[in-house]
């Protein structure tokens, strides 16, 4: 069996957050209705509702950064645990 490459499906994981992450903020200042919606399909039983954005530059960038670095771990983990399993 093959073994996947943790570093690349790491980096795919960031890269795919750091490409996504700026557009969700765009998405929510420009129709925060719509984004609730759309959110509220995917967490059954919590109620989502925006009620402060910050949309300053620092506030996407930090943000981004930190996403794209869990998302990374995420990524590096979950293929660690694919290849340990996959013996």
């Amino acid at each position: 069996m093959s073994k996947l490459n943790t570093i690349a499906l790491a980096n795919t994981f960031a890269i795919i957050d750091i490409i996504l992450h700026p557009f969700f903020h765009l998405w929510v200042s420009v129709h925060p209705d719509s984004y609730e919606k759309v959110m509220n399909l995917f967490v059954a039983g919590l109620h989502l509702e925006v009620t402060h954005f910050d949309s300053s530059l620092v506030h996407i960038i930090l943000g981004t950064i930190i996403e794209a670095t869990v998302f990374w771990l995420l990524g590096y983990l979950g293929a660690t645990l694919y290849n340990r399993l996959n013996k």
